[in-house]
């Protein structure tokens, strides 16, 4: 990643972030932070809101876009189809691109620079919202095959916080307290107890860098600034104790 760019950094911006344009934008930051082709946030369905695909923040260009939205092609995408399917990442190597309407399309999403390679993820929201985080990239067979594992590692924790933070700031979610995962909650219970994160990882059998994630997932859910902030409000509304 460029400047020492970390996902703790990335995390930051999406908890300041003051409003939906503002997420938007951030992705053409996150795009050039990872150096990636493209990133793409896709919100299919949220529950109550009778409009199809009623957010899409991208960094494609502009005139992909029109052309995509004109066509509708959502019905045909073999990506969006798939990945609102599926549970598991979607790597675009895997896509079914035999019938010509799924070639053609391909063809045209070259055409504009959208990115060779791409893999997306399904989010399944705490609302019941469905949505996708897609990244792509412009890389070798072999770069990507490298590429992939640390990028999912990334933008699997990214997606969802990305997910959460613009439903939320478009008004499409009530201003209810924050879901902490299991693994959230035990990680930031035994910080407040003063365990270190190698103990931590220790007593719960998963790597200290599983750890940071998700005290750093936990903290920008809570939209704290610091660890300590966050243990405190989560013991202020009950999460945890002390």
């Amino acid at each position: 990643m460029a400047n020492g760019f970390c996902l703790d950094d990335a995390l930051d911006l999406m908890a300041k972030a003051a409003g939906l344009d503002a997420m938007k934008s951030l992705l053409f930051e996150l795009r050039e932070a990872y150096g990636v082709a493209n990133l793409v946030y896709h919100a299919a369905h949220v529950r109550g809101h009778a409009q199809a695909h009623p957010i899409l923040a991208l960094s494609y260009e502009e005139g992909w876009v029109k052309r995509y939205l004109d066509e509708n092609y959502f019905s045909i995408d073999p990506v969006v189809q798939g990945g609102l399917r599926a549970f598991l990442p979607l790597d675009w190597a895997t896509l079914d691109r035999r019938s010509c309407s799924t070639r053609r399309l391909f063809r045209e999403a070259d055409s504009y620079g959208v990115g060779r390679q791409g893999v997306t993820i399904p989010i399944h929201g705490p609302g019941g919202e469905r949505a996708l985080f897609t990244v792509t990239c412009n890389l070798s067979d072999y770069e990507w095959e490298k590429a992939r594992v640390q990028l999912l590692r990334e933008f699997h924790a990214l997606a969802h916080f990305f997910h959460d933070r613009a439903v939320y700031l478009s008004g499409l979610r009530s201003d209810e307290p924050p879901r902490l995962s299991p693994r959230e909650l035990q990680c930031i219970q035994l910080l407040a107890q003063g365990q270190k994160p190698k103990n931590i990882a220790y007593n719960l059998g998963i790597s200290e860098a599983a750890v940071r994630l998700y005290t750093s997932s936990a903290r920008t859910k809570m939209r704290c600034s610091t660890l300590i902030q966050t243990i405190a409000e989560a013991a202020s509304t009950g999460l945890i104790t002390c």
